[in-house]
């Protein structure tokens, strides 16, 4: 069945991949900054380790204009190689880094040439927002262990974006393994400007911002990335190939770092909120809340390697609303990420296999504790919070242990306990990462849960084995995991129990000469499949299917991405226990159709980010399970998003999914749109508005037996039509001058109109208005 979809990729791999003419790549001489004369270009071809100078006494302003005499005595970096979309090849477009530090920070300096500079893309943006913008990413590893490192990104005018990047992640099987989180907000100055040849950036970061290790001579990884949106290309000062299975293990090095002026880091942010919500009582009027005044700390005591946070009281008001999902032919909980300040910090430390650690379950905290570093090859995580959960309060507490060896391989340790009223749900988990051949590795995970209700006490294991090829051309990921019936983790996210899942997912890549039409070409194919956990080796599956997904990367940065898949289902009798059909007499026992599989067709297309605006559109079409009736039926799912910067300081993102399910019989089983809306203006660096509207409409039809069409009874109850159309607005006006330092204001609205689509009859149902004054003490 797949040889007829791979036809058409094969034949537009021919037709695409002759090459454009008129592209040059970056001259070799470094040219000075500001009139300087140029010193001598170290290229990152090979990671080197190079020596950088330290500057005492040196009086710096950053501005953007590195006319300091300091940045005479900076070493250079060049020579950078392209990574994206086509590894190993000269970068397009020249980019050099001065770089040296004084005692009590590290500096850089970035001239990025570029041959058409008023195609750069830079706006005004808040924090952390700048990922259509060109921008340059430093990533400093300060352990120098190859599996987490620092990440400093900046636009062409200076706006900031920090985090860390680490090894070790699920990659299935993609090119780019590891996984970066852009929640951290760490210290450090920037400011940049635009040039007549490219633009220019100044950095400089406080070592007080950094942990490393120990007080003696430091020796720290270094990579340095730069993103042209123009091409879409990403280039990098080492000469990074896609044929790893470690980006971090592939970085240069820098030392010479000494006698670092850096002491005992230590934050308070005192905070006050005031809140008052709204609601709509039962009368049908709307009633709000006395005004609800409260106060709360975060503290933060750093050293070099180790780090102690506190928090009482936590306020997450500045956090904004969860995009919606599409929820009515759903069995199992959606995944929602973490986003609330306190438990970002450090997260990537509690990363685990099988998402064991997912701290939204701490729904209500009263008081929290972390204590996170790294001694040696050792690193330690613990988090402790006493949640408000109604009449009677739980405890959490998660660890997590893990110890590097190898270059990059790690084995780990996570223990999570969740305890209240004599209750408790415990797991303990083990888990290793090995890498080998620099191309392969292996993970795997052992564990159970104890959770102890009613006087009695149950549990399960949970396990995992993965074994992934990331190469160049040719890669794979085939993995098997087990969840027992009785496993149970009130601290992480695993929603699905009693099942073996696996998959062989294979990925072929091809590439294009220099200046080609079709620059990469990706397929990744194979199947999948589940079991009953307690039928595993002697059931057949009752999921799974086959896929094949293609990936076309075009000059520009356009992308286009078909997929052909087939899937079934066995629906289990045990599952619908409770259910009857009701054919005008007596109602019978419901029993349903024993398979469903067909074939799913989807079409995903990516604009290239231009100077003001970027979109994506997705469509699909298959056929479906329709799992509350064990039905079967078709779907059409369309989505997109639209991104325009219109100005230098507004940004607006529109976006849309629409999902239909009609029956094989005949007729609507369900209806969902979504649209949003978000409205961003950054009126300063500092000053920031933002709007978010979202409206949810959806329908489902009564439950009808797929067979005679007579209606379903659950409990003896028919289970009837329903409707709901709702909108959702929040908004929010706020003043960071600095990271912690901050002034939010806020109301959000959800607004019902029951039944009616029409938003002339809709009416609000709850609101809230909130303020937040917080100031962070640095020292």
């Amino acid at each position: 069945m797949l040889r007829a979809p791979l036809a058409l990729p094969l034949i537009l791999v021919l037709v695409l991949a002759r090459p454009a003419v008129g592209l040059q790549t970056a001259g070799q001489a470094a040219s000075g900054a500001d009139g300087q004369p140029p010193a001598a270009v170290i290229s990152g071809r090979g990671a080197p380790t190079v020596t950088i100078p330290r500057v005492d006494d040196a009086e710096i302003v950053v501005d953007g204009e590195l006319s300091e005499p300091a940045w005479r005595q900076a070493i250079r970096l060049g020579e950078f190689s392209q990574f994206q979309p086509v590894d190993g090849r000269p970068a397009e477009e020249r980019t050099e880094v001065l770089v040296w530090y004084a005692p009590d920070a590290i500096h850089f300096g970035v001239m990025a040439h570029d041959r058409y500079p008023a195609s750069i893309r830079a706006t005004r943006a808040d924090r952390d927002n700048i990922g259509n913008d060109d921008h340059i990413t430093i990533y400093l590893d300060t352990f120098n262990d190859r599996r987490r490192a620092y990440l400093f990104a900046v636009n062409p005018l200076g706006i900031q974006q920090d985090g860390v990047r680490s090894e070790g992640a699920q990659n299935a099987g993609s090119l780019i393994p590891g996984s970066v989180d852009f929640n951290p907000d760490f210290y450090f100055q920037s400011k940049g400007r635009l040039t007549a040849e490219g633009y220019v950036v100044e950095i400089r970061i406080p070592f007080k911002s950094l942990r490393y290790q120990g007080n003696g001579p430091q020796r720290w990884g270094l990579n340095i990335v730069r993103k042209v949106q123009r091409t879409g290309y990403e280039d990098t000062w080492t000469d990074v190939r896609r044929a790893s299975a470690s980006f971090l293990g592939q970085a240069g090095s820098i030392d010479g770092l000494r006698d670092l002026e850096r002491g005992v880091a230590l934050e308070a942010q005192p905070f006050a909120t005031a809140s008052a919500n709204g609601r709509r009582a039962g009368s049908g009027r709307f009633v709000r809340e006395e005004l609800d005044p409260s106060a709360g700390l975060n503290l933060r005591l750093g050293f070099t390697n180790l780090t102690l946070d506190a928090t009482l009281n936590p306020d997450f008001s500045q956090v904004e609303s969860d995009a919606g999902q599409v929820t009515l032919n759903e069995r199992f909980a959606l995944f929602f990420p973490e986003k609330r300040p306190f438990f970002l910090e450090g997260i990537e430390l509690f990363a685990t296999p099988n998402q064991l650690v997912y701290t939204r379950q701490i729904a209500d905290p009263i008081v929290g504790g972390k204590v996170t570093g790294k001694f040696g090859a050792l690193g330690v995580a613990h988090l402790t919070a006493l949640d408000e959960t109604g009449a009677d309060d739980a405890l959490f507490n998660v660890t997590r242990v893990r110890r590097d060896f190898g270059r990059n391989s790690i084995v780990g340790l996570t223990f999570t306990d969740r305890s209240g009223s004599g209750d408790y749900n415990r797991v303990l988990a083990a888990d290793a990462r090995i890498v080998f051949a620099r191309l392969y590795f292996v993970e795997g995970q052992l564990g159970r849960s104890w959770t102890h209700e009613a006087g009695a006490t149950r549990g399960d294991p949970i396990w995992k084995l993965e074994f992934d090829r990331t190469g160049r051309s040719w890669g794979f990921n085939y993995a098997i995991e087990g969840v027992g019936d009785a496993f149970e983790t009130r601290s992480g996210f695993v929603n699905r129990t009693g099942i073996v899942s696996g998959h062989v997912m294979n990925r072929l890549t091809w590439y294009g000469q220099r200046g080609a039409l079709l620059e990469n070409f990706t397929t990744f194919f194979g199947p999948r499949r589940i079991w009953r956990y307690d039928a595993f080796g002697s059931d057949g599956a009752i999921e799974g299917g086959e896929e094949i997904n293609l990936d076309f990367r075009l000059r520009g940065g356009w992308t286009i991405e078909p997929r052909i898949e087939r899937d079934f289902v066995r629906f289990l009798p045990g599952d619908y226990a409770g259910y009857e059909v009701d054919l005008g007499g007596t109602p019978q026992p419901f029993v349903p159709p024993e398979e469903v599989a067909g074939l799913s067709v989807s079409l995903d297309v990516s604009t290239p980010t231009f100077r003001s605006m970027n979109a994506s559109a997705e469509v699909g079409y298959g056929r479906v399970a329709i799992f509350p009736e064990a039905g079967e039926g078709r779907e059409l799912r369309v989505g997109g998003e639209l991104h325009l910067r219109p100005t230098g300081a507004l940004r607006i993102e529109a976006s849309t999914i629409l999902s239909r399910i009609t029956r094989e019989r005949g007729g609507e089983f369900a209806r969902t749109i979504i649209p949003r809306l978000k409205v961003e203006y950054q009126a300063t660096r500092a000053l920031f508005f933002r709007v978010i509207g979202e409206h949810r409409s959806e329908r489902q039809a009564a439950l009808a037996d797929p067979r005679s069409g007579g209606p379903i009874l659950i409990g003896g109850v028919p289970q009837p039509a329903r409707e709901r159309n709702g909108l959702r607005v929040d908004w929010l006006a706020s003043f960071e001058p600095s990271p912690g330092t901050v002034a939010f204001v806020g109301y959000g609205s959800s607004m019902e109109s029951g039944s009616s689509s029409r938003l002339s009859d809709i009416r609000r149902t709850s609101d809230g208005f909130f303020v937040k004054l917080a100031y962070q003490f640095r020292r």
